[in-house]
This record gives C-alpha cells, structure tokens and sequence, in this order.
C-alpha cells in the first residue's frame, strides 16, 4: 500500500476543484455561444506557438541532460502541443502545423521513457527532433505575423470550450486520485498537464476576447479559477517529483529512483 504524496487535504482540494467544474462544463454544453470572433490573434499565436516552442526546447535540454525533470517538461510540451492541435482541428481559420503533431508524438514518448525508466539515458534523436520542432515552429510564428490578420472568426466554439474545459476536470480528478493512491507517476502525469491546460485556458480568454465586460470576466475567471488551479498542479507536482526521485534507503537497492 503506497503512502499519500503531500498533505492530505491537498488531493481533497484538487478533487473538489475538478468535482466544482463538472457543473460549470455542463452549463457551457448548453448556454456557450456557438460561434464568436477571436481578438488579438497575433498575441495570441506568439503565445501559443512561442510557448510550445520554448517547451520543446527547455524539454530537449533536460532529456540530452538525461534531468529527471525532463519527464514533467516532456509531459508539459506535449499537452502544449497537442492544445495546438486541437485549436487547429476545432477552428476553421486556424491551420494545422505538421510540426505540432510530430512535437507531440515526440514529447509524448520522451515523457513515457524517462518515466518508466529514469535511470536510462534517452535516446539522442528525441531531443533533436523537439529542437527541430522548435525551429520549425518559430519560423512558422514569423510567417504568422507577416501573413495573417489580427482577429479571426472562431466557429465551433462550443465544442471548443466544453471539451477543453472537460480535459481540464480529467486532469484534476486524475491528480487528485494519483496523490491520494501514492502513484508518484501518474501524479506527474495529470500535474504537468493540468498546469498547462489552465495555463493557455486564462491566457487565451483574457487574449482573445474584446475589452470591457469580456475581459474583465476573463480576469476574474482567472483569479478565481486558472491561478489556484495552476498553483495546485505545480505544487503537486513537485511533491509526485520527490517521491519519484527520491533514493531507496537500502545501500543493497542502489541508487535507482523509486517509483
């Protein structure tokens, strides 16, 4: 029986956090617009497409650095990515980047590598191909500013919203059940994606709507909401993270990481 990761009020809270958004997804399934325009889309780009390129880049270092941290940076990038992907997919004006797909193809096995076994080194060509990535990506950003209006038409914005919104209750009902069961990994998992999830979430609805009434419910979603969210998850995952790392107190164990 594995010992709980942190205090035990911890995992309470997260599960009360993603138990409190199931009823806010099911009002959005039936009240959300259906369609709307996107303001500021070139920040919003520069944010999205500039942040999962850093992410590849910060991942990459640690998995040819063969850190322990590169498993919640590889996890990170590839929810990144695939957030990426999934706007593309849903938003008719948003094109799809093949880089997007390869990064999150990429990250996502670096990041089940290095979990299943963090004392193996990584591949090499791994944290190449999210270099490559990385590049790719920011040469995309520039023909993006130089090519593209600042405001879009975002249909399927309903569908959009509930299953982002359903993706962000996952990964907190997964965080919490991970800590409460002591599964150092899964808590990773469900922590490093949460952080992103509810990271682009507050960004791009205080980016992309208009000022005035929109943006101040932006603000007040993301205090109330995004902030603590993303506050649980790091804090989380830093707890899953020294669990996981932590050395067997048996010399006869060796120095291999405890899962």
């Amino acid at each position: 029986m594995r010992a709980p990761i942190g205090p035990r009020w911890l995992p309470l809270i997260i599960l009360a956090f993603g138990l409190l958004e199931i009823p806010w997804v099911i009002y959005l399934l039936f009240f959300q617009e259906r369609t709307g325009t996107a303001q500021h889309t070139h920040l919003a780009v520069l944010g999205l497409s500039g942040g999962a390129a850093l992410l590849a880049v910060m991942a990459g270092l640690r998995l040819w650095q063969a850190r322990p941290c590169a498993a919640p940076l590889s996890v990170m990038t590839a929810t990144w990515m695939a957030a990426n992907l999934y706007f593309a997919m849903v938003l008719s004006a948003v094109p799809v980047v093949a880089a997007t797909v390869v990064g999150f193809v990429v990250a996502a096995i670096s990041a089940g590598a290095v979990l299943r076994d963090p004392d193996e080194r990584p591949a090499r060509w791994q944290p190449l191909v999210l270099f490559a990535v990385a590049a790719v990506m920011a040469l995309r950003l520039a023909l993006t500013f130089t090519g593209t209006g600042t405001s879009i038409a975002a249909d399927h914005l309903r569908l959009l919203v509930v299953l982002y919104d359903t993706a962000e209750v996952v990964a907190l009902l997964g965080l919490g059940l991970s800590l409460r069961a002591g599964r150092a990994r899964a808590g990773i998992v469900f922590g490093s994606m949460g952080i992103v999830l509810f990271f682009l979430d507050a960004f791009v609805n205080i980016v992309v709507v208009p000022s005035g009434q929109a943006f101040v419910a932006a603000l007040f979603y993301a205090v109330v909401g995004e902030v603590p969210s993303i506050a649980m998850c790091v804090g989380a995952v830093v707890l899953a993270m020294r669990r996981w790392t932590e050395v067997a107190p048996d010399p006869a164990v060796g120095a291999k990481m405890g899962a």
